[in-house]
């Protein structure tokens, strides 16, 4: 981190500004900290009480989580130190906000090489409501998982494919929503920017991360299976306030099979449109990198069911980068953050202002926009690969194979 600051040069204003964004961050963060939700109460307090009711790390053992045990671990060590539980825990999903604003700052800078934009990236990541919201408000921990996948993206732009499947893996193994845009990793290695031997780290991490549950006494098939479980639960309605296709359909309406049909459809589109993405001849570049994060972040979620509201949060994490990258496409990053956080309100508040069908039409004009963006891009980028020479051809931002 230190190495990083030193290349930019900063002067006193830049001094002022970060101090500033980080202080305020800071002051909006405490200034939620006493805030008691329903998941508080219903999930990461009994569990908390758990372990000091069923033998600390022994209760690792038992079956009254159903998170995966990478998470549980935290929460283990929040209950054996002698702080309020819910200060410790927001304490530390709030450090990974920062983080998360550091790695995107960094992200920023390797991409444009723009100190102002790498500075407003940081900046604006602590600020965007959303992530204060999901960490300090509502006490959740999306923001653990989302700081191991942008770090794999980092890895990526840095040209170290396998390095940033290490922290993929890492992701994985905190929460099954790291999938939401994996297509983005499979078209890399389609375009021999990763290696298969690099994805191994995923399954490799996931085991090591059950290990110590195991070792508790947990049965290897029950933390085997635990993002089994977690999919069968929340089947109540087709969609649990993220605005979807399913908020235009009805939540409700042949709930069972919207469900099944649901699934099928989205690995469809998805097979598809990774098929057309892998077989045309075009350069990743790492703005369009990022946008296949953004649409594969939004596609999966809008046609598959039972979506939380918070699955959104990868999506904001990326728009917001691809709107520093490129100021054109900030527009969508506002209406996105819009949508995403009045559907959190809409949870945590029961403020039920706009329908969400609006919110899902909305959401389906940014998907259809990155859609033909990124199909625009690879037909201008297929004709210009054919029009020069191969021998001429400088632009390939992202390594081939590597590592």
């Amino acid at each position: 981190m230190m190495k990083f600051l030193k290349k930019q040069k900063m002067d006193a204003i830049d001094l002022c500004f970060l101090a500033g964004m980080t202080l305020l961050g800071v002051i909006i963060r405490v200034s939620l900290r006493k805030v008691v939700t329903e998941d508080w109460v219903m999930y990461w307090e009994p569990w908390l009480n758990a372990f000091h009711e069923l033998g600390g790390f022994k209760a690792l053992a038992t079956d009254f989580y159903d998170y995966a045990p990478p998470f549980m671990y935290i929460l283990y060590f929040i209950s054996i130190i002698p702080v309020n539980p819910m200060t410790a825990y927001k304490g530390v999903v709030c450090t990974f906000d920062f983080i998360l604003a550091i790695t995107a700052a960094r992200i920023i800078w390797n991409i444009t090489g723009n100190k102002t934009k790498t500075f407003g990236a940081y900046g604006v990541i602590l600020m965007i409501p959303t992530f204060f919201a999901n960490s300090a408000l509502w006490a959740q921990c999306d923001v653990i998982y989302a700081v191991f996948v942008l770090l794999a993206i980092y890895e990526i732009v840095k040209k170290r494919p396998n390095r940033s499947m290490i922290f993929y893996g890492i992701a994985f193994a905190f929460k099954l929503q790291t999938l939401f845009v994996f297509p983005v990793f499979l078209i890399m290695w389609a375009k021999n920017k990763m290696k298969i031997q690099h994805f191994l780290w995923v399954p490799a991490i996931y085991l090591l991360g059950m290990l110590p549950a195991w070792i508790a006494g947990r049965p290897f098939m029950e933390l085997i299976n635990i993002y089994v479980a977690q999919g069968q639960q929340d089947v109540y309605a087709l969609s649990l306030k993220w605005a979807n296709i399913y908020q235009v359909l009805g939540i409700g309406t042949f709930l069972y099979e919207y469900t099944e049909a649901g699934i099928w459809i989205i690995l469809s589109i998805l097979l598809i449109l990774m098929f057309y993405m892998v077989y045309k001849k075009y350069d990743i570049t790492r703005e369009m990198l990022l946008e296949l994060m953004v649409f594969y972040g939004l596609l999966t979620i809008y046609f598959l069911p039972h979506m939380h509201e918070r699955y959104a949060y990868l999506a904001d994490v990326f728009i917001v980068l691809l709107a520093f990258v490129n100021p054109k496409k900030a527009y969508l990053a506002l209406a996105h953050i819009i949508v995403s956080f009045s559907t959190y309100m809409m949870y945590i508040a029961k403020n039920f202002t706009i329908p969400l069908s609006y919110y899902a039409i909305v959401e389906f004009v940014i998907i259809v926009i990155l859609g033909i963006d990124i199909y625009q891009y690879i037909q201008a980028n297929e004709k210009k690969n054919q029009a020069v020479p191969k021998d001429e051809k400088k632009d390939q931002p992202i390594s081939q194979g590597g590592e």
